[in-house]
């Protein structure tokens, strides 16, 4: 059950998601990227910063016919080759069944899980959606997906580049012991005005963008479900709960204002919010089953963050990014009699990065941040103390808690890193980073490196290692309820690999890697909260190409891993919840011709581990409380589903797609639901087989 958010930016709004989402066993909290800039800038910034024509998109005639960007497999001058993915937003958008989300493609991508069909959120090797760092454009974001990972809150259209760090990324990164995703949003065209609308199954979304004077431009990006507007309530006849169609919209805006040849500012507005109800009848077997649950329920999450960013160079080997902005997340949350809570938080925010090239064989980069965040926060909860290391969460048997307070705090970080080409065919990385954490007072020091070996033209091998940490989920650190003097968990990642061209735009490329992982939190009576677990992961990735150089292009993924959790405490071991010891995705796509093209893909996975009720206890009250068997012990069935996708360009300024989803409506389970005396249980199966249509008009 993952519950919270990652970065410093709302972790005092992961108190309430933490507490609702515990409630209602869903992986609603607020996907925050830590609050540090990434030190590596797109591999063609110093071009798309140049004025003019040179910094616009693709025209949309250009774009109708253009071919798909590869993959990046080999190793790039100024970003390290270890342990990264890379895709263009091309490649995502085109993926099947992903309704032209891009977000929603990393779920092809090698060693990553996702809980189910309604969720994109990632777990990558052996880490929880919760531990991964998300960055848009250099700049925090509330989340990264609505509904707990229904849907992603960028525009695909703007997503110029996507960017997968899975392990032993660089000293840049901070506040993540997952891996870092890392999306870049394209500039603004500056030829003319242009504007589109896509409508899809989901919802629609419109886009405005072109040039305000030579030198300026602009776009403007919104996103609004309409489900909810043609559909009100929806009744789930297994356990009797009434939802509300959920509703959720976003927005993003850029202004570009090239200042020179070398120096330019960028004013960043992004923003997102969701909304979320339902009632649980009094009769049903989920009110039966946890009485506190009964009656009505809503949650509403919200964030928005502006910022101004300098970038700047300064000659040949000196290059500069400046970030100044604040953040504002809020949410209110009700769950029966069980919940009532509201936070808001604030942080402002400074970062500074400088580059500095010494000499040909040398990049070098150094960067540090300032922030500060105030929260106020009103807690009226049931009390349960529930973490992955315990299997029962029963809300009606605890303790009953109200605090009101608020906190201020002050986070500090630096870092350096160089980047040494000791030869032709040798690259050295080493880094280091220390940060500040104001709030538990505990100060950290992360050594990173990693090793690239050009053996070949065509081979290139890799090796990493880094040591990171995160901050606790916010409300295992709160005062009154829960603990002040946690450390941070920590992971010590570890990873190997090889890249190899094999010709006729064919390549593949494997990695192994191990992950050790201490201080998880676990509940503790007198204390609260712990650190008394830790965990592993160990796994083999492969991942085949075919770049688009002609018709046919795809790819093959395949992931063999364990994933374990230990209590540290007990003894006890269990694997961990998103382990999926084999997950294969096979993507193909096939453009028949300018106006048509046709894709397909067929994704398997082990199934999820479960934990099975083993027997049953009845209360005094007379109600019946299920007694589970160890943790994860069980296994629901496999899982595979295949995904087409036909797309027809009419004219540069319209298109279509349709997507058959589940195309042989296979019966997926993502869960039991059980009676009311846990006598018998039944499936809860996934999306069916479903037709999906897109529409994208433009002028």
């Amino acid at each position: 059950m993952s519950r919270y958010s990652p970065g410093h930016t709302a972790w005092w709004c992961g108190v309430v998601l933490s507490l609702s989402s515990m409630v209602v066993g869903t992986a609603a909290s607020a996907q925050t990227g830590t609050a540090e800039p990434p030190g590596e800038p797109p591999a063609q910034e110093k071009q798309d910063s140049a004025a003019g024509a040179s910094d616009a998109a693709p025209s949309a005639k250009e774009e109708s016919t253009k071919e798909l960007a590869p993959v990046v497999v080999t190793a790039q001058r100024r970003k390290s080759a270890v342990s990264r993915s890379v895709l263009s937003g091309d490649e995502l958008r085109s993926v099947p069944g992903t309704g032209g989300d891009t977000m929603k493609a990393l779920q092809s991508l090698p060693g990553v899980a996702v809980a189910d069909d309604s969720s994109s959120a990632p777990a990558i090797r052996g880490s929880r959606p919760s531990d991964n760092a998300y960055y848009v454009d250099s700049l925090p974001v509330g989340y990264l997906f609505h509904v707990g990972g229904l849907v992603s809150t960028v525009h695909s259209d703007l997503v110029k580049q996507f960017d997968l760090y899975s392990s032993a990324f660089g000293p840049e990164y901070d506040n993540v012991t997952g891996a870092v995703l890392d999306v870049t949003l394209r500039a603004p065209r500056t030829d003319r005005l242009h504007g589109s609308l896509d409508v899809s199954l989901l919802g629609a979304d419109f886009l405005v963008e072109g040039p305000v004077t030579q030198n300026q431009s602009f776009y403007f990006a919104a996103k609004r479900s309409y489900l909810d507007l043609l559909l009100n309530t929806v009744k789930d006849d297994d356990t009797g709960v009434i939802l509300t169609v959920p509703r959720y919209n976003d927005y993003q805006g850029k202004y570009l204002w090239h200042l020179n040849e070398d120096h330019r500012l960028t004013l960043h507005a992004t923003g997102a919010a969701d909304h979320l109800a339902l009632k649980v009848p009094a009769d049903s077997s989920v009110a039966l089953q946890d009485p506190v649950l009964a009656g009505d329920s809503a949650s509403d999450t919200s964030y928005a963050t502006q910022a101004v960013v300098w970038d700047g160079e300064f000659g040949n080997r000196i290059s500069n990014k400046l970030a100044i902005g604040h953040t504002t997340d809020k949410q209110t949350t009700s769950l029966g009699s069980a919940l009532r809570v509201t936070s808001k938080t604030s942080e402002v925010f400074l970062r500074e990065q400088l580059r500095v090239r010494p000499t040909a064989a040398h990049d070098v980069l150094v960067g540090g941040a300032v922030q500060s965040i105030h929260a106020d926060y009103d807690l009226n909860f049931r009390d349960a103390r529930c973490t992955e290391f315990e299997p029962e969460c029963d809300l009606t048997s605890a303790p009953q808690k109200h605090v009101i307070d608020g906190v201020q705090a002050h986070f500090y970080s630096a870092f350096a890193k160089d980047r040494w080409q000791v030869s032709p065919d040798w690259a050295l990385t080493g880094g280091l980073r220390y940060s500040r954490d104001g709030y538990l007072r505990r100060n950290y020091t992360e050594p990173r490196i990693g090793v690239e070996w050009k053996w070949s033209d065509d081979t290139l091998f890799t090796a990493g290692w880094g040591r990171h940490n995160q901050f606790p989920e916010g409300d295992q650190v709160i005062k009154d309820v829960g603990n002040p003097g946690l450390w941070h968990v920590r992971a010590d990642h570890s990873v190997v690999g090889v890249t190899q061209k094999l010709g006729t735009g064919w390549s593949v490329k494997a990695e192994a890697y191990h992950k050790k992982l201490t201080d998880f939190v676990v509940a503790d009576p007198a204390l609260n909260y712990v650190n008394g677990g830790s965990g592993e992961a160990n796994g083999l990735e492969l991942f085949v190409k075919k770049e688009p150089t002609s018709a046919l292009s795809g790819w093959l993924s395949v992931s063999l891993s364990r994933a374990r959790r230990h209590n540290d405490a007990t003894g006890e071991e269990f694997p961990f919840a998103f382990d999926q010891p084999v997950i294969i995705t096979l993507v193909g796509n096939y453009k028949l011709n300018d106006r048509w093209q046709f894709g397909a893909k067929w994704s398997y996975h082990t199934g999820a581990p479960d934990t099975p009720i083993v027997s049953t206890t009845t209360d005094p009250d007379g109600r019946v409380r299920p007694v589970y068997g160890p943790i994860n012990s069980d296994r629901l069935p496999s899982y595979h589903r295949l995904d087409l996708r036909a797309e027809r360009t009419v004219s540069p300024t319209f298109s279509y797609y349709v997507e058959m989803i589940n195309a042989y409506n296979r019966k997926n389970v993502s869960g039991y639901t059980y009676s009311t005396d846990y006598s018998s249980r039944k499936p809860q199966t996934q999306l069916p087989m479903m037709l999906s249509v897109g529409i994208k008009a433009g002028f």
